[in-house]
């Protein structure tokens, strides 16, 4: 619980640093939200990057793809592979 935390704390202040006080442009897939009641966004930068891919290719964020959300998902997949092998992030 404590790495979980403070890999937390770490993903936090990574958003924070890249997205605090910034204009970004949400995209939607198909669901503005999944069956829990979370918001379901894709995250542009104003420099054209996909926040959520920079979250999983630090090492920040795991995929989680439901069905009929799934966009990006192979591009996702492959981020994730990419942090697990060079030990980024959640993968150290």
């Amino acid at each position: 619980p404590a790495l979980i935390r403070a890999m937390g704390a770490r993903a936090a202040a990574f958003t924070q640093a890249r997205l605090l006080a910034r204009t970004v442009r949400i995209e939607r897939d198909v669901r503005a939200q999944d069956r829990y009641g979370r918001r379901l966004a894709y995250v542009w930068l104003p420099d054209g990057t996909l926040f959520n891919a920079e979250l999983l290719r630090a090492g920040y964020a795991r995929v989680l793809t439901i069905p009929p959300d799934v966009k990006y998902a192979r591009h996702f997949v492959s981020l994730e592979r990419e942090a697990r092998a060079s030990h980024r992030g959640l993968w150290k």
